[in-house]
């Protein structure tokens, strides 16, 4: 048997010892629902970091972002115009 099958059996074993009690059966319930809101936040967080730079990608964007301007400065680099990047989109 699983390790999870072992739990579920174990969860349900533990809840047939108060399932004759509301008050207590009321008491899991919450406390199974925040564990469940408690998930459902650390999944989401974990979707949002996926999404952001490390500390290295975003120094080395912003300095490859200070080459190409002071190569711009230098003339030695033209940007595109807003109006032609956008058309790009």
């Amino acid at each position: 048997m699983s390790d999870t099958a072992n739990l579920n059996a174990e969860l349900f074993r533990q809840l047939s010892y108060i399932a004759d009690d509301e008050t207590y059966m009321k008491k899991a319930l919450n406390f199974i629902k925040k564990l469940a809101m408690q998930k459902e936040a650390e999944a989401e967080a974990t979707e949002n970091a996926s999404h952001l730079l490390s500390k290295e990608e975003a120094l080395a964007s912003f300095d490859q972002a200070c080459k190409e301007l002071k190569e711009n400065l230098e003339g030695n680099l033209t940007f595109k115009s807003l109006e032609e990047a956008l058309n790009e989109l």
